[in-house]
Order: structure tokens, then sequence, then C-alpha cells
């Protein structure tokens, strides 16, 4: 995977790591606007407030009636360290996407 110092795109679906150090690797980003965009679809908005920064140690706020496998999804594309974000294969294995 490339590393990338530019950004194309919309800024609220960048990754943490374009935000805090001004680069990105291609893969971990398409998870996380993934992630992004599966916590609007279920949630009915963006998981992050307009202007809102992110930390390190955010802590996600998810629905209660969410299943425990849509929440888990949600949290592993929306993780911190885009080296432990799934991949696309995983993604399309894991249960919540069943």
């Amino acid at each position: 995977d490339e590393l990338h110092l530019y950004s194309i795109g919309t800024r609220s679906y960048s990754p943490l790591e374009w935000s805090h150090f001004g680069w990105y690797y291609g893969r971990p980003a398409t998870i996380w606007s993934l992630g992004i965009l599966l916590h609007q679809m279920v949630c009915g908005e963006h998981p992050f407030r307009r202007g809102q920064n992110i930390s390190w140690d955010h802590q996600l706020s998810l629905p209660q009636g969410l299943s425990q496998e849509c929440q888990d999804l949600i949290r592993r594309c929306l993780n911190m360290l885009d080296l432990e974000r799934p991949s696309l294969e995983e993604l399309f294995c894991h249960p919540g996407m069943q």
C-alpha cells in the first residue's frame, strides 16, 4: 500500500492519520471512510461532530439498539490505529456484513 501525502476527497471522510499527521495509506483510509458511511447509514448521522478534534483515546458512542455485530464492525472500521483496521476481505467476512 502506498503512502499518500495529499488528500483528494471529502474532508469529513478523511482518516484520523490524515488530520493528525498529513499522511495516510490508501487501504486503511478506505476502511475508515467505509466506517463513516456505515455509521451514517445505520445511525443517521456522522460519527464525529463537525470541527471536533478526534483524539487517539476517543470512545465511539453507538446506539444501544444496534446489534453487537454491527457495533463491532463500525468500531473496527473506525479504529484509531490504521494498521488495526480490517482489510476489505476481512470486512466482507465479518458477521456484521452477513
